[in-house]
């Protein structure tokens, strides 16, 4: 039994470096900075494509979580990759929060306000926090977690909203 887990956890950890690798390989943005909105299934980025906070919030958990597993150093500046990218585009300077998508150049595209997408820049971002400690990640963390917890809860029926306008004065 010990030499099958042995050979399974060998196999599952070729198979991560693998899918890690794709996405070193295929999905970095060299023009615009962060990962493609979009690649093709011949591998062909679209260089055009809108990005979108909850790929880019799952690539920053993705990178993180495996150099927290492994300390290997280029997880951790693909990590910092997203990272930047999403505190630098996605995040709402004026309103806060994270917008839904953005252009491919960083530009908003849908500046709506999804719950959803707030949640999985939480995970990553606290993911991330860990790997050099970063209390800017945490901050930013934090900030999303409050933006929740001020605006999601329907009062009036019960239940959550989706989703907001993007200086949350409306629900979408």
């Amino acid at each position: 039994m010990k030499t099958i887990l042995e050979q399974y956890k060998k196999e599952v950890g070729q198979e991560l470096k693998e899918i890690l690798l794709y996405w070193a390989q295929y999905a970095l943005d060299a023009k615009n900075g962060g990962f493609y909105g979009e690649i093709s299934n011949d591998n062909i980025p679209d260089a055009s494509a809108d990005k979108g906070s909850v790929l880019n919030a799952r690539i920053l958990w993705t990178f993180a979580k495996a150099y927290n597993h492994t300390k290997y150093a280029h997880y951790l500046s693909l990590a910092k990759r997203a990272y930047q990218f999403i505190i630098d585009y996605f995040f709402d300077k004026e309103f806060g929060g994270v917008y839904w998508t953005v252009a491919a150049n960083g530009d908003p595209a849908s500046a709506k306000k999804q719950i959803y997408a707030q949640a999985f820049c939480i995970y990553g971002l606290s993911e991330y926090y860990k790997a050099p400690q970063d209390d800017e990640a945490l901050r930013y963390a934090v900030s999303l977690f409050d933006l929740i917890e001020q605006y999601s809860f329907d009062r009036e029926q019960g239940g959550s909203y989706e989703a907001f306008a993007r200086d949350r004065k409306s629900v979408e």
